[in-house]
């Protein structure tokens, strides 16, 4: 029994690693494209704004519904299911609509704060294809709640795939293709994902919509929470991407941040990873009030991620150069430096993600927004100062400084409710090597086994 558990657990890890990778690494194919001569830099800059926006509209939206429905649809019982998916689906479409009206509105004045205005048709287009994420994030938030890693795989893999053949199909008959075609092309993928992720949910989904008033309070009051941790969190993750352009008044950094970004984003794919799978287990509520157990969770998927993490930032600092070549080319060799300092910042959040995953899933979600909201204020201030002293690379120190007061502060709280102790999580990365290859040889002999 237990041996068919670890097969499981493996197997949606292995799925669930692929759908993570497979984000940063379309995202990398499509800014080596892009970047080739295809948009000027300066264009690349806009398009890393944009994305900034698509992060803010995604992070919002899940703040609110997402998190707030795994925790309940695993903790209430199956006949409640019915009407935690039904209460999730309207907070979603009224959450989603007030973002487009918001964003409509704004587009003008966000175009001209970062002297980009092209980015406000974009924000017009983007605006209209937000309708098609009501289904497609249902569909997905679903796939999350059950653990169905493999429909999640599968449902990314075509939604940026679409996105990534549209883009090299259009520049095979035409010379140039314009910002406003990636909007659309974006939103053609999320299209095909909803088609995707329809067949692996289909059998999940209740033939009535039953909104009960109870549930839909139960879930905006968790979310509300999750919602500033998240606001929060989107401040600390892009407070650089915004401030840059109006301080220093090029978009020409943005760019060069942008495809930093992308790089350290796979050096940051086993932490999203290990939180998608801690999340579920750590909300049920046997283990919720088991501090041990907690704790056992925490350092062993903080572990699992650090030696992951480590040697890609090892590889990040010793080749930036063949890495930054590989991605764009020449134009961008000055993110450099920026690149090797950015990349440090993956062993913190190997600590901070996971502590916003226990913190929340143990019912602490006014907790986590305290401390990710003083931790991203902290990164403002950092942020204004480092630019203004340092000019670009400024934006990288604060990252730094504000990861380090991060990492102080969260320690000190998971100590103070769980007794972990960071440095058994260095212990766990060590001690998983050896063990991450007995499972790998166990597999192997199974399948060997069954031939």
């Amino acid at each position: 029994m237990k041996t068919a558990k670890n097969k499981n657990w493996l197997l949606a890890g292995i799925f669930n690693g692929l759908q993570k990778l497979s984000i940063p690494i379309f995202g990398l194919a499509s800014t080596m494209i892009l970047a080739k001569g295809v948009l000027t830099v300066e264009e690349m800059g806009i398009w890393s704004l944009f994305l900034v926006v698509t992060s803010f509209v995604e992070l919002i939206r899940q703040a609110l519904v997402k998190t707030s429905m795994i925790k309940y649809v695993n903790h209430a019982g199956p006949e409640d299911q019915k009407f935690i998916f039904s209460s999730a689906l309207f907070l979603n479409i009224i959450v989603t609509l007030s973002i487009i009206v918001v964003l409509f509105f704004t587009a003008v004045p966000i175009a001209k704060l970062q002297g980009a205005p092209e980015l406000e048709s974009m924000i017009y287009i983007f605006s209209g294809g937000m309708i098609l994420l009501i289904p497609f994030s249902h569909f997905e938030w679903i796939m999350y709640s059950k653990s169905f890693f493999k429909g999640l795989f599968w449902t990314y893999f075509f939604r940026q795939g679409i996105s990534l053949v549209l883009m090299i199909l259009f520049l095979i008959f035409n010379d140039k293709i314009t910002l406003n075609h990636l909007v659309i092309f974006y939103c053609v993928g999320i299209a095909v994902g909803i088609g995707v992720s329809y067949i692996f949910v289909a059998n999940q989904l209740e033939k009535v919509f039953k909104l009960s008033g109870v549930w839909t309070k139960k879930l905006f009051h968790f979310g509300k929470f999750v919602f500033g941790s998240g606001l929060s969190t989107l401040v600390f993750a892009n407070a650089a991407q915004v401030m840059i352009a109006p301080m220093l008044g090029t978009t020409i950094f943005n760019a060069l941040q942008g495809v930093s970004a992308r790089v350290v984003n796979l050096a940051d794919m086993p932490s999203q990873v290990l939180s998608d799978l801690l999340f579920p287990e750590s909300a049920k509520k046997e283990n919720a009030e088991n501090k041990s157990l907690i704790k056992h969770f925490y350092e062993k998927t903080v572990g699992a991620t650090l030696c992951f993490t480590i040697p890609m930032i090892v590889f990040i600092i010793l080749f930036p150069k063949f890495i930054i070549l590989l991605i764009s080319g020449p134009e961008y060799l000055d993110a450099i430096p920026f690149l090797q300092l950015l990349s440090v910042t993956g062993i913190f959040l190997a600590f901070l993600k996971q502590y916003g995953v226990i913190i929340d899933s143990t019912g602490k979600p006014e907790v986590n927004f305290i401390t990710i909201t003083i931790i991203a204020l902290v990164y403002v201030v950092f942020t204004y100062i480092g630019i203004k002293q340092y000019g670009f690379m400024g934006a990288a120190y604060s990252l730094i400084a504000a990861h380090i007061v991060g990492f102080v502060i969260t320690q000190i709280i998971l100590y103070r409710y769980f007794s972990i102790n960071f440095l058994n999580c260095f212990i766990q990365a060590f001690l998983f090597y050896p063990e991450l290859l007995k499972m790998l040889l166990d597999k192997t002999q199974w399948k060997t086994n069954s031939l």
